[in-house]
């Protein structure tokens, strides 16, 4: 029986593609014709609420923001665009920053002058073209997380710092959703063996468990560093 309560033979793990989005097998007659590599591989389920169109990508994105906000996030109104697009392209928006299997970035240009940073602007966000839409918010609300640290001029943070960051605020998204699909993907930011994403995660939440997301947040913001126990 796999996450979902699905009951399936033993024999057919090795057989059937996994679903790149939440795990369930795949077989044959559920395949979609254009999938090349079972990483993109997507079950019915995930492809019913795929998000396709860039309209309502940008529609996700600003409700995103919007609860970003009620978070405590305020991002001084800030405009920003989504992108749907390939792996291949997100391989090349991501410039060689790790991530193989990223499912978005958040892309921004720096401004010097006489060598020396004086601001950094948001330009966008690009995010996997047709992936579920409980998945997408949880991008979203990650990239979201990225920008407002642009936007608040919270630089220099390690990697681990600032990845951890924002897979807490993806991880509060997915754990208030209440759904199934929500507690697969918080589960999956919990258990995830990376030294920057999922132990950087972890780090994050022991402090936010410790002082509280708005007195973190606050700290954060002001002190332009990550708040310690």
């Amino acid at each position: 029986m796999d996450h979902w309560g699905t009951k399936f033979c033993k024999e057919h793990q090795g057989q059937y593609p996994k679903c790149a989005f939440c795990g369930r097998l795949v077989p044959p007659s559920q395949q979609e014709s254009s999938a090349k590599r079972n990483d993109e591989v997507r079950c019915p389920i995930c492809r019913a609420s795929a998000i396709e169109s860039e309209d309502k990508a940008q529609a996700i994105f600003a409700a995103q923001q919007r609860w970003l906000a009620k978070q405590g996030l305020e991002y001084n109104n800030l405009q920003t665009n989504v992108e749907l697009c390939d792996r291949a392209k997100l391989a090349t928006l991501m410039q060689g920053r790790k991530g193989t299997d990223t499912l978005g970035v958040t892309l921004s240009t720096t401004h010097t002058l006489n060598g020396q940073a004086i601001r950094t602007d948001v330009n966008g966000v690009a995010v996997l073209r047709g992936l579920p839409i409980t998945l997408f918010q949880g991008v979203a609300t990650h990239e979201l997380g990225h920008a407002w640290l642009i936007v608040q001029g919270i630089k220099g943070l390690p990697s681990w710092a600032e990845e951890g960051f924002c897979e807490l605020l993806a991880y509060r998204f997915f754990t208030g959703t209440g759904t199934a699909e929500g507690r697969y993907h918080a589960e999956g930011i919990e258990k995830n063996p990376d030294a920057v994403y999922g132990e950087g995660f972890r780090q994050v939440r022991a402090i936010v468990d410790a002082m509280g997301f708005a007195r973190f947040v606050e700290v954060l913001q002001r002190t332009k560093r990550l708040p310690s126990l």
